[in-house]
């Protein structure tokens, strides 16, 4: 969002337009244009200056006709010579022009220009009138033809022109509104008048200025001129962001919190009761946060790695940190069935600890508990937290730890896991349960650089990267629709040896307006496909009591092949599932497949996924690729990120990024560190945004992005 003003100067006249003034009072535009540029998102001089061309087209070169090729598009340059309206057959009003070069050299340059239903030309093209056209050229009996192209008039040879002769912004349109149209709002705006923007902030003088970077992004006199300004909007709106970051940490550096005598003991008895040695990787994170909570201000910690790399590990030994305080913990995971698994884990490995955890969700509250069912702690040393009663030192929930009665006083640490399936704001209001309690969020899904330095750029990050031994390379193999029964044969020769299949479809049920399968249909269809074989069904949409029973009885073994939505993406985790088939795989994004491929591997056996798709394209298969040719998460949410960009990827709205009209987080890393460095600098000045009043009102705008703390 831009503030303070456009001066705008034409002739001998001056106006004064304010960038957040309604889109109508741009010349050019009226109540009719803007309410069709409101279709596209236009609805201020700020949106329309950052309504950017999706591409360009260069209309500088000019060729000879004798010298073209059929097919071709082309510009050239011819006077009128005959000019006719006559109509076809079903009645379309058809307009032909017959155009020579102004100086005619050969028979062969000729040109027949044709357009249907377009009432106003015969009145506008006549004999006599030079033009520049921009067309495909078909090759017919009487020679050359354009149809439809896109044309200019010559009347004044010093006049700028604004379709033809230069680089042409092409920009996204709406039903209604033309090219033509649209670029001549965009160049009365900036070209046609001498523009001048204020500078809200001292940006770095190897930049273009915003009153050169605005003309030049939407009709660019070369393509360098284009470039640099592309690259100033692009800096400025990561340096909005990275200020509105480094307001953040800073902010968080000024919360004092006072740390209880350290009693290590809980946490340390938790590893030394390990069947297992933690990873390297393990050890050095857990380092990381013992350190921080050691610090007199609050954790605020990015955990990330890879499926199986062992995050809940590490989550557990930080809450026993926290409990060994005298703190309560609180573990949010995105769904019920997550939920409920890590609270039967936890109340396994903390069992001998006589550590009691809860459960709250939205259908369950269920707390008193120690592993084996007893009411009481075991260790007087971590008494109960008061304000949570009954639920435990430690409580494991959905949202409903967010939104329900839950109460902690004592909150001593927040572990929010699968953290992309919540938002900011999510991650705040729990964080405001208690007094600045310390914050460790958790993704399987990895997060490419520029997504991390954006969405989590107040968190300091750790890295598991390194799997636990043993864990099974999965064989993932792409197949088509047409190679399903060979796909079906092999789950029956694997369930028959004692092993466990997912089976995934995109959609619930089967709708007309997307195509693709659905998980109940499909459902009845596999249990046909194989008779003697227990059969589960889990979605979403199922009562919790009945997803519980479904979970249960494929824990258990019972159930040898569950079929089921998304809805096991993460958190899952059953040893003797050895097979993942998804079907319409071409629907999933490749972290989410990664994600999906992650729910298998995790016992002694060779584990299978198989990706069963019909792309339309050749990119769309060369995607699937990806993931047979690497099980290395941080490569596929880097290619993720190229393919889809970061809306799909996190959903950007719940996620707390704003929106990016112009940098890219695939090509401009360079440009987000450098402008990240900036940031810092600039927001460690005294006083630096009362300096900078513009620049602290489009932060506060930002900061509705990013609610942890409001600037200024």
């Amino acid at each position: 969002m831009l503030y303070g003003f456009i001066l705008l100067r034409i002739g001998n006249n001056m106006a004064v337009i304010d960038p957040q003034a309604e889109i109508a009072s741009v010349p050019g535009v009226g109540a009719q244009r803007g309410a069709l540029l409101a279709k596209l998102g236009i609805v201020t001089v700020t949106d329309l200056l950052y309504h950017l061309p999706h591409r360009y087209e260069d209309r500088r070169k000019f060729v000879e006709l004798s010298k073209a090729e059929a097919g071709t598009t082309v510009c050239w340059r011819g006077k009128i010579q005959k000019a006719k309206s006559t109509r076809w057959r079903g009645g379309r009003l058809v307009f032909e022009v017959v155009m020579t070069p102004p100086e005619l050299t050969s028979a062969a340059e000729v040109l027949c220009c044709r357009w249907f239903n377009v009432y106003y030309l015969p009145k506008s093209l006549t004999v006599g009138k030079e033009l520049i056209v921009y067309g495909k050229l078909v090759a017919g009996k009487k020679g050359w033809t354009m149809v439809h192209p896109e044309f200019e008039i010559l009347e004044h040879d010093e006049d700028e022109l604004v379709h033809m002769n230069r680089i042409t912004p092409i920009y996204p349109l709406t039903e209604g509104l033309s090219q033509r149209v649209l670029r001549r709002i965009q160049f009365g705006l900036t070209r046609w008048a001498d523009f001048e923007f204020p500078e809200y902030y001292p940006a770095p003088s190897d930049l273009q200025t915003l009153s050169a970077a605005f003309p030049s992004v939407h009709f660019p006199q070369s393509w360098e001129s284009m470039q640099g300004a592309r690259q100033r909007l692009a800096y400025d709106e990561f340096f909005r962001l990275q200020c509105v970051l480094a307001e953040r940490r800073q902010h968080q550096k000024k919360a004092v919190k006072v740390r209880a005598v350290s009693h290590d003991e809980l946490a340390g008895a938790f590893l030394k009761n390990l069947p297992f040695q933690p990873t390297g990787a393990q050890g050095r994170v857990m380092d990381e946060i013992r350190k921080d909570l050691a610090l007199p201000v609050p954790m605020n910690r990015l955990l990330q790695g890879d499926v199986g790399a062992g995050k809940t590990l590490v989550a557990v030994y930080a809450m026993l940190l926290a409990v060994g305080r005298g703190k309560q913990a609180a573990l949010m995971a995105p769904t019920e069935i997550l939920a409920e698994q890590h609270c039967l884990n936890l109340r396994r490995w903390l069992a001998p600890l006589g550590v009691r955890v809860g459960l709250l969700t939205g259908s369950k509250k269920s707390g008193m508990e120690t592993g084996d069912g007893t009411a009481e702690l075991a260790l007087g040393a971590v008494p109960l937290p008061p304000g949570s009663p009954g639920l435990g030192a430690i409580v494991v929930g959905t949202h409903a730890l967010i939104y329900d009665s839950y109460v902690a006083d004592q909150l001593g640490l927040v572990v929010i896991d699968e953290q992309h399936k919540f938002g900011v704001l999510q991650r705040l209001a729990l964080a405001n349960k208690g007094d600045h309690p310390d914050i460790l969020v958790m993704t399987a899904t990895p997060i490419p650089r520029t997504l991390g330095m954006t969405l989590y750029g107040d968190l300091d990050v750790s890295v598991l990267d390194e799997l636990p031994p043993g864990r099974q390379k999965i064989i993932t193999a792409c197949r088509s629709s047409k190679e399903l029964d060979k796909v079906w044969k092999f789950i029956s020769e694997q369930t028959a040896a004692g092993r466990q299949a997912y089976v995934v479809y995109p959609l619930v049920e089967e709708s007309e307006k997307v195509e693709a399968k659905a998980v109940q249909t499909e459902f009845e269809n596999i249990r046909v496909l194989f008779p003697h074989t227990s059969i589960g069904l889990l979605h979403g949409r199922m009562k919790p009591e009945e997803k519980d029973r479904v979970m249960t009885e494929f824990r258990a073994g019972k159930v040898q092949v569950l079929v089921s939505t998304s809805v096991i993406e993460v958190g899952v985790d059953v040893p003797n599932a050895t097979i993942m088939v998804i079907e319409n795989a071409e629907r999933f994004g490749l972290a989410q497949l990664h994600q999906l491929r992650g729910r298998i591997g995790r016992g002694s056996e060779k584990s299978y996924c198989v990706l069963v798709g019909e792309p339309h394209s050749k990119e769309s298969w060369q995607r699937l690729k990806i993931m047979e040719q690497t099980g290395d998460g941080f490569i596929i949410a880097e290619e993720d990120l190229k393919i889809r960009g970061p809306g799909n990827i996190l959903g950007t709205e719940q996620s707390g990024l704003p929106p990016l009209r112009v940098a890219n987080l695939v090509t401009d890393f360079d440009l987000l560190q450098r402008a990240r460095r900036d940031a810092d600098e600039f927001m460690k000045q005294p006083k630096a945004l009362e300096k900078y009043p513009v620049m602290k009102a489009q932060l506060r705008q930002y900061a509705k992005f990013n609610t942890l703390a409001a600037v200024g």
